[in-house]
């Protein structure tokens, strides 16, 4: 079993080294495709790559992702974006997963944790990796996949059982900003050739709440809704733009409507917890959060959910415990820059899949133990008060 890398880049030098370092491990090729970068990314892929192309980027990024499967060799690929990074843990399981795949499963979707500088992120299942086959290309101009090709080709996508991490959004807030804006032009231009694509629509809300364009991103959200009410990917979309406006319980009706659709949605049941513990029905918040994990144990920030649930009742060590075990099962929750603490970005806790003032794993890990350490040392002064005399007898 042969396994390539492939990866599209542009401008992407911080990243590259670090993205192709933690899978060489895993794969037997490397191939880079730069779309126009001018900071020193194609010398360094040159370096890096086994196979390297400069690629006129005409705004279709499927075509600039085909033309590195083009040249990828082996059974399987796995395409990562140069700001992503496999796990160290998670080479192993990943090879295991791809050698004992049945014939019929053409691809794997990884849980994808998004984060930013202030250890915030939000999640999602991306379909990485998948057999080379030339049938199996990617469609679709922005938002690409090839999960339509491999649905086409009578195959199935199953869920891998490693984490992938996201550090893309770590970058300063003016640059997320000119990509958003990129992507909204890029969005629409494809929304004029489907305009029926509630998803792309419901998209778009998302990309203009965190620009703080509120009444378009109420506008697109309800669009969305409209065109595709059976979707439930438009569901969580539409609650994540309510609970940015403040309307908590219109959030919740919304969430809860996502999971009427898609019952196994672990998203979407982790986000009723976060309402639910937003209106103060805690037990409810508990429950919701459990049913994620079951639905998926791979979303390993239920148990910061539940550490902040525990938090909030000032269960000290409860909190400790599950914050630890979130930060085992991937230590970048940890991950903090300062120059997120001190940039202006008054919306980024929009995308957190916590509750809005979550500050990162680090923070609330040591403010429990904290917490834990100073009520053991009250709990013994007390007990030493009240059981020894000024002269060391007891009383």
């Amino acid at each position: 079993m042969r396994i390539a890398l492939c990866l599209i880049v542009k401008n992407e030098l911080p990243f590259l080294d670090q993205c192709v370092a933690s899978v060489r491990g895993l794969v037997d090729q490397v191939v880079i495709v730069d779309t126009g970068s001018a900071d020193g990314t194609v010398e360094r892929a040159r370096a890096l790559a086994d196979v390297f192309v400069e690629y006129p980027f005409d705004g279709d990024f499927s075509a600039a992702r085909n033309a590195a499967l083009e040249r990828a060799e082996g059974d399987w690929v796995v395409f990562l974006d140069a700001d992503e990074r496999l796990p160290a843990n998670a080479v192993e399981p990943l090879r295991h997963t791809l050698a004992a795949a049945g014939d019929d499963v053409l691809g794997y979707r990884l849980m994808r944790y998004n984060f930013f500088a202030t250890g915030s992120f939000y999640s999602g299942r991306e379909l990485r990796v998948f057999r080379n086959l030339p049938q199996v290309r990617y469609r679709r101009r922005i938002n690409e996949s090839v999960a339509d090709a491999i649905r086409d080709a009578g195959g199935r996508v199953e869920a891998a059982p490693v984490l992938l991490n996201h550090f893309g959004h770590c970058r300063p807030v003016d640059a997320r900003e000119r990509k958003a804006h990129r992507y909204l032009t890029l969005m629409a231009e494809q929304l004029r050739q489907q305009p029926d694509d509630g998803v792309l629509v419901g998209y778009l809300g998302l990309i203009e709440r965190t620009l703080g364009n509120f009444s378009t991103a109420l506008r697109h959200s309800e669009e969305a809704v409209r065109i595709a009410p059976e979707r439930a990917t438009v569901w969580l979309f539409r609650g994540h733009v309510l609970r940015s406006v403040g309307d908590d319980v219109g959030a919740l009706q919304a969430y809860q409507r996502a999971t009427a659709l898609a019952p196994t949605s672990a998203a979407g049941h982790n986000m009723v917890g976060v309402q639910r513990h937003v209106l103060g029905d805690l037990d409810e918040a508990a429950r919701a959060y459990d049913t994620a994990r079951r639905c998926d144990p791979q979303l390993v920030h239920v148990d910061i959910n539940l550490g902040l649930l525990a938090q909030s009742q000032e269960n000290w060590t409860d909190a400790v415990t599950l914050f630890r075990r979130a930060g085992t099962a991937n230590p970048a929750f940890f991950d903090d820059r300062w120059h997120g603490r001190v940039e202006r970005d008054p919306y980024r806790p929009f995308y957190n899949e916590t509750v809005f003032g979550y500050a990162g794993l680090g923070y609330h890990l040591g403010y429990c133990q904290l917490r834990a350490d100073d009520a053991i040392e009250l709990s013994a002064a007390e007990y030493l008060e009240g059981t020894w005399s000024s002269t060391g007898s007891y009383r």
